[in-house]
């Protein structure tokens, strides 16, 4: 006979513990000390079970049934009930800890290896300003669309347009890893493109190769300090801005007249071989008398890096003139120009600039690649650019047509 609420309340306690059912296995157990369990009985495969569903009153008569009803479910599906209890209450403790901060940081720990240690400490200042607070202590499991969608548009309403794309792809990535390990079922970042207003994209400047002339006669002109050395050694070398100040002289390989730039200091995480023309060999020589006791090749005792900033080459070119015309990046995009205007093969230019392999396999064992054909690129690019100095009398078109009678292009 089925329980009512009033007979449950009258239920007094006895010397023993003693049961009174309600159906369907259902039962509330009474114990010597006045406890009120309840109690299902059901049989797996043949044999009795007992699952513990509450306690009376905090569950009332009709939750009781409501879980038992529950539970008879998941047995005409073949499944243990107390097992499947047992499961459940294990996920959600497991998701619990699974939030998005300790899965973004554990994914940023496990691709730190791979990452430049400057691009992971960004990576992971940029989730802690603008994704943690909002999402960080959710589950991984809880996190919806629209969660996403208000992180991003939130960035993206400040005005940091990229910061908001750049953001949108981490969270990607950290939900692709933690599904890839079965802690997540979907990726709420998986496909939100249009959910930013699109952007310009915006390219480093740069001067035209007809204006190589003046650009070089005001280099020449200014004084032997620091910033004309940078210069005049990133158009003879085509790395990156960064990569230039922090170089220290033990990259530097006399002997074979290359410079060696390890993974951890290339934007691509991938070690780099620049071949030094005899034009870069002697600005190093002339270094060499400065800094050659130093640590850093632009060693700066202003600063605490120990080396010179990111900004004295961007402000050497404005105080030449070419504010928002020319920038250290520029040489790269200069050079990319004219060797290609010449028929070098792309892939060795490609190469010197150190941009990514498509076949990521083949980049990772052959940093040497075209190391012949790149020697052979970088010095006469560095005889070119003493010749247009030289014979700077109007347009680079001209002077460019009496140089190639000597310039060879690679075969």
């Amino acid at each position: 006979m089925a329980l009512t609420e009033l007979q449950i309340k009258n239920l007094k306690p006895k010397d023993k513990a003693y049961r009174v059912t309600d159906g369907g296995g259902l039962s509330l157990e009474i114990t010597p000390s006045g406890g009120k369990l309840w109690r299902w009985r059901y049989y797996y495969q043949g044999k009795g079970q007992v699952s513990a569903l509450g306690k009376y009153p905090a569950m009332t008569l009709a939750t009781a049934r409501k879980k038992r009803d529950e539970a008879r479910e998941l047995l005409e599906t073949g499944k243990h009930p107390t097992r499947e209890k047992k499961i459940q209450k294990l996920r959600k403790t497991h998701e619990g800890e699974n939030t998005f901060e300790k899965m973004a940081r554990r994914w940023l720990e496990m691709k730190g290896e791979g990452l430049n240690e400057k691009y992971a400490k960004q990576c992971l200042t940029r989730l802690e300003l603008h994704v943690f607070p909002a999402i960080g202590a959710l589950p991984l499991t809880e996190i919806t669309i629209p969660d996403v969608v208000e992180v991003v548009e939130s960035i993206g309403k400040r005005g940091t347009i990229e910061t908001a794309k750049r953001m949108k792809q981490l969270i990607a990535q950290v939900f692709r890893y933690s599904a890839q390990r079965g802690l997540c079922i979907h990726n709420p970042a998986a496909d939100l493109r249009d959910i930013l207003p699109s952007t310009e994209e915006k390219h480093h400047a740069c001067v035209h190769p007809s204006e190589l002339p003046d650009l070089l006669a005001k280099i020449e002109a200014r004084g032997n300090d620091f910033t004309k050395y940078a210069i005049k050694l990133m158009m003879l070398t085509f790395v990156r801005t960064g990569e230039l100040i922090a170089a220290p002289w033990s990259e530097i390989n006399w002997d074979k007249e290359e410079w060696h730039i390890p993974k951890e200091r290339m934007k691509m995480n991938r070690p780099h071989i620049v071949p030094l023309s005899r034009q870069a060999i002697i600005i190093l020589k002339e270094l060499q008398l400065i800094t050659g006791n130093k640590t850093h090749i632009f060693h700066s005792p202003a600063s605490k890096s120990s080396h010179i900033s990111n900004g004295t080459v961007l402000m050497g070119l404005r105080r030449m003139g070419y504010k928002n015309k020319m920038t250290g990046h520029g040489f790269r995009s200069l050079a990319s120009t004219i060797l290609n205007e010449k028929n070098y093969p792309p892939d060795v230019i490609e190469r010197q600039l150190a941009h990514e392999d498509d076949d990521k396999i083949r980049g990772a064992y052959n940093r040497a690649e075209y190391l012949l054909e790149r020697k052979k690129m970088m010095q006469e690019y560095a005889d070119y650019l003493d010749f247009v100095l030289v014979n700077r009398d109007g347009k680079t078109i001209r002077i460019a047509e009496k140089f190639n009678q000597n310039f060879l292009s690679l075969p």
